[in-house]
């Protein structure tokens, strides 16, 4: 986290709870807590210097960051994007709850194709379709972490990436990429569920069944076809990794999201062209997903 001066003036002081995971090269968290402030000053500045650019997405209560730039009031459902090695403060008036994802300043120009960040971003919730998209996805992900499940690093942060991308990047405006992103995002995340369907993937994303049919047709892709083939690609890697040999077919098959051990066997055949105990026992690599 961040080297930081929090105070507050509520009666029974500072009172806040978080959820913390790093990834390989991303860090997200969870916060809830009453009224309070959290700075950032020169002092700190010199005494905790950070190489990250944080993204904080207000969930809940009602908030200020105040910068060089002047003062800028966030809502509930708001976001703020700020380069953590500039001076800052950032106050909560009432209850609040955000989640604040952090990644590298050279990943964040990278990928955006900016050269700096010397004022921050402000992102209000009925100005891009993004924020709504994404908050599904960054809760999914955190209630995972508080439940104690393990999470796939490298999958997790591809998932975060693209979905900060969309949202700082110079196609932010363009609906439909922000909707596929986001969808993919959540499919990617939860593949493992049994039965989940076009109708759970657009229920998340906030967008009806046909919308969403649409935004994968542009990309020449199927929302169903999308969520079995990552089914049975994360199989395929279940079945040939070294750290999963002691796992069952069966089981493999659970894991994947299929009630019935014959429904996987077909729909493997029909994706890879052998059966699964073939690909156990097979050192050929997997497809790549798209």
């Amino acid at each position: 986290m961040l080297g930081l001066r929090v105070s507050s003036y509520a009666k029974e002081s500072i009172s806040s709870s978080l959820v913390h995971s790093s990834l390989k090269t991303l860090k997200l968290t969870a916060i809830v807590g009453n009224e309070h402030l959290v700075e950032r000053s020169d002092d700190l500045l010199k005494e905790n210097p950070s190489d990250d650019i944080a993204f904080c997405l207000l969930n809940k209560g009602e908030a200020f960051y105040y910068s060089r730039q002047g003062v800028t009031t966030l809502h509930a459902l708001d976001a703020v994007v700020y380069d953590a090695d500039t001076p800052f403060l950032y106050g909560f008036k009432t209850d609040m709850a955000q989640y604040v994802f952090q990644i590298p300043r050279s990943q964040f120009y990278r990928m955006t194709g900016r050269s700096s960040l010397d004022e921050p971003l402000f992102f209000r919730n009925s100005n891009t379709s993004m924020l709504n998209a994404s908050r599904r996805i960054f809760a999914s992900t955190i209630q995972t972490l508080r439940e104690g499940k393990s999470l796939n690093a490298a999958q997790v942060e591809n998932v975060f990436e693209r979905v900060f991308e969309h949202l700082v990047a110079a196609d932010q405006h363009k609906p439909d990429e922000a909707y596929f992103a986001a969808a993919k995002a959540y499919i990617l995340s939860h593949w493992h569920v049994p039965d989940l369907s076009v109708a759970d993937v657009a229920k998340e994303v906030g967008i009806s069944e046909r919308q969403l049919a649409r935004v994968f047709f542009a990309k020449d892709l199927s929302v169903g076809k999308f969520i079995s083939d990552v089914r049975l690609e994360n199989a395929y890697k279940l079945l040939t990794g070294e750290s999963s040999r002691e796992i069952s077919i069966g089981e493999i098959s659970q894991l994947a999201g299929f009630r019935h051990a014959s429904q996987f066997s077909r729909a493997f055949k029909r994706r890879f062209g052998i059966t699964p105990r073939d690909a156990r026992h097979s050192s050929k690599e997997l497809p790549q997903a798209r």
